[in-house]
C-alpha cells in the first residue's frame, strides 16, 4: 500500500492549495492519479476539510473519489514548516504537519483505511515516530504495518 515513492520529507508550503496542486502533481508524475485528481481533490477539500488536531501534532488526510486514481496507496507528507489547512469539524484554519493523502481504487476501502488511520492517530508515539524519522524505508515499514 506503501512504498518509498509515496513518502515525501521536508516539504515547504503555506496553504492547502499549495500543497495540493504541487502533491497532486507529483502524484501524476509517477502515475498513481489521472490528470482529474488535482481538480477533485482540490474541490473536495473545500467543501469537506480534511485536518484534524491531535494532542502534539496536526494531520491532514486529503482524499477524493476512486474514479480519479489509478493505483492504491497512502502518500506520507512531512512537512519542514507547517502549513494552513482548514479543520475538518470546525473549519478554522490549523497549520499541520504531517498529510497522508488517500489513493483509494474501490470506493467500499476509503471508509476503512479512514478508520484505521483515525485510530492510529491517537497513538503519540506513532505520530512522533512518523515526525522524526529520517529513513523513507522506515516509514514506509511502520505505516504498512499499522495500516495493512
Amino acid at each position: 500500500m506503501l512504498s518509498k515513492d509515496l513518502v515525501f520529507l521536508d516539504v515547504e508550503h503555506e496553504t492547502s492549495d499549495e500543497f495540493l496542486n504541487s502533491i497532486s502533481d507529483e502524484l501524476l508524475e509517477k502515475g498513481y492519479v489521472k490528470e482529474s485528481f488535482k481538480d477533485a481533490i482540490l474541490k473536495r477539500e473545500e467543501e469537506y476539510p480534511t485536518a484534524i488536531g491531535t494532542e502534539k501534532y496536526n494531520l491532514a488526510i486529503p482524499h477524493t473519489d476512486s474514479e480519479h486514481v489509478n493505483k492504491p496507496g497512502v502518500a506520507f507528507v512531512r512537512l519542514k514548516k507547517e502549513c494552513k489547512f482548514k479543520e475538518m469539524c470546525t473549519n478554522n484554519d490549523i497549520n499541520v504537519n504531517m498529510a497522508f493523502v488517500l489513493l483509494v481504487t474501490k470506493k467500499e476501502e476509503q471508509v476503512s483505511l479512514l478508520s484505521k488511520l483515525m485510530g492510529l492517530f491517537a497513538e503519540t508515539d506513532f505520530l512522533e515516530n512518523l515526525y522524526n524519522e529520517q529513513d523513507p524505508s522506515e516509514i514506509v515499514k511502520v505505516l504498512n504495518n499499522k495500516i495493512l
